[in-house]
């Protein structure tokens, strides 16, 4: 299926522009400013306020292709929630697979990025909990799957596809490299792989942003609730 609903130019410079600010810049900006302040804040707090941040920015630069997104889903909502929950059954059996394997690698093995989460949860449980659910797979799916995807998607499927599902596992761990060991590390990367095609795919099927939007919320949603 051909994407119809495409980034205008100006989203799109934006959008790649931000991309690279939100990787590099702005948590070396949210952390020198709050570090100025008198009262020092929790590394609960800075992920929170960079999930703001990224979220209203996000929706701020994308705000035409998210409204123009949400209608088409609005016109065949059961397609969206049937190749949602289709997704979700991949992505569950994906993942089974894929940690099978990863404990015959490393049976001790834990994803890093994961632990860093649920620690900063006992911290600041609510805010956190809700920014992680809805805050962040609203705020990736717009950059990775509307940016990323649907930019190369145009010019060729396949770059489309090995670029953002590669980027969007390589986001999930690049600022861990240095903290752990480069195979727990190749472990993390992999684990996010089929999640990526997944949500690639379900956008694809579905020509609107909102299907995999809502796989990556519950995803998220019941990653935290078999958590705790």
């Amino acid at each position: 299926m051909k994407l119809s609903i495409s980034t205008t130019r100006r989203e799109t410079l934006f959008g790649w522009i931000y991309w690279l600010v939100s990787l590099f810049v702005l948590p070396t900006v949210l952390y020198g400013i709050l570090y100025l302040l008198a009262r020092p804040v929790s590394d609960s707090t800075l992920n929170l306020i960079y999930y703001i941040v990224n979220f209203l920015a996000v929706v701020g630069i994308f705000r035409r292709f998210l409204w123009e997104s949400l209608k088409a889903a609005a016109k065949k909502p059961w397609t969206c929630f049937g190749i949602a929950l289709l997704g979700l059954v991949a992505y569950f059996a994906a993942t089974a697979v894929v940690s099978f394997l990863i404990s015959v690698i490393k049976p001790n093995f834990s994803n890093v990025n994961d632990d860093a989460i649920f620690d900063m949860m006992d911290e600041n449980t609510g805010f956190l909990v809700f920014a992680t659910i809805f805050f962040a797979p609203i705020t990736e799916e717009a950059l990775y799957r509307g940016l990323v995807f649907q930019s190369l998607y145009r010019k060729n499927p396949d770059i489309g596809y090995v670029v953002s599902v590669l980027a969007f596992a390589a986001i999930h761990v690049v600022s861990y490299i240095g903290l752990y060991d480069p195979l727990t590390l190749l472990l993390c990367f992999a684990q996010y792989l089929p999640a990526g095609i997944i949500l690639a795919t379900a956008y694809e099927k579905t020509d609107t942003i909102i299907t995999p939007m809502l796989i990556h919320i519950f995803i998220n949603l019941i990653g935290i609730f078999v958590a705790r």
